[in-house]
């Protein structure tokens, strides 16, 4: 590669400096102060990634929703329950779902939850005193007759199912004597995905068909620290020849299309224009 003849080396984005048409942190559009014009066999990099982790294990609107079916002699009664959007460990996510039932169902009826969390598994068991218990799968979701009073749409669960890993087909029947058990996966985003519908060559495939990456970040911090990303190969880049940039849109997203919820903070990145002499 060499730098040959660019408009401009390097451009530093910083979503606190985002157009105030910009939905959010994790959604904004940046203006160039001017039109920068690239010529042919131009490529970017995107470098110096700085994302701070500041969304919660349960979001709202994004994975809050718990579907719980009882069944006493075949006949199903199901319930939807809303988890508060925070940051969780195992106990206090076995707390909030505990709370949730009680207070939906069974305030004052001796047909009580029993909610319970192994620290050595990293496991939360649930199961109900004179039910067969389940939460139901997004397939059983999307396929089975719902019985609930609360509709939902089934092409937006919103479902907690992926922080219990309870992502197979079927799920699993609880009864009092074998209460059933979820392995937890407190750690919903595990990559983000940088995109852009006006900078991108659209010369890459998500998990989901999507043609606009122009970046994967890997998350390799906790709640409260903060994720970086580098240039990892001299092949990393995207063409760009004969683009005109002027004012450039940016999408923060899970691998689900779900913005990330950055909760006011900012990401910044680096765009490294280049030429690809190969």
């Amino acid at each position: 590669m060499a730098s040959g003849d660019l408009p401009i080396k390097k451009i530093y984005i910083d979503s606190k400096f985002r157009r105030k048409d910009s939905v959010s942190s994790s959604n904004f559009k940046i203006d160039l102060p001017y039109t920068l014009k690239l010529g042919e066999n131009t490529v970017f990099y995107v470098d110096d990634v700085c994302v701070p982790h500041t969304w919660h294990t349960v979001e709202q609107n994004i994975n809050d929703k718990l579907y719980l079916r009882l069944t006493l002699n075949n006949a199903h009664t199901d319930y939807l329950f809303t988890l508060r959007s925070q940051t969780y460990n195992g106990s206090q996510l076995a707390s909030e779902i505990d709370t949730q039932i009680k207070t939906g169902i069974f305030v004052g009826n001796a047909l009580v939850p029993t909610v319970s969390y192994n620290s050595q598994n990293e496991t939360i068991s649930l199961s109900v005193t004179g039910f067969d218990c389940k939460i139901l799968t997004d397939y059983e979701l999307k396929t089975l007759t719902w019985g609930g009073t609360i509709p939902y749409n089934i092409n937006d669960l919103q479902s907690v199912n992926e922080l219990l890993s309870n992502n197979e087909n079927t799920s699993t029947t609880g009864t009092v004597a074998t209460p059933v058990e979820f392995y937890l996966n407190l750690q919903p985003v595990r990559n983000i995905y940088l995109r852009s519908p006006n900078i991108s060559s659209f010369s890459t495939i998500g998990c989901n068909g999507e043609s606009s990456i122009i970046k994967k970040i890997p998350v390799t911090n906790n709640y409260g620290g903060m994720i970086y990303s580098t240039v990892t190969s001299g092949s990393d880049y995207l063409d760009c020849s004969k683009q005109t940039w002027k004012t450039l849109e940016f999408h923060l997203l899970d691998v689900n299309s779900n913005y990330i919820n950055l909760h006011g903070s900012n990401v910044s990145f680096s765009l490294v224009l280049d030429k690809d002499l190969n």
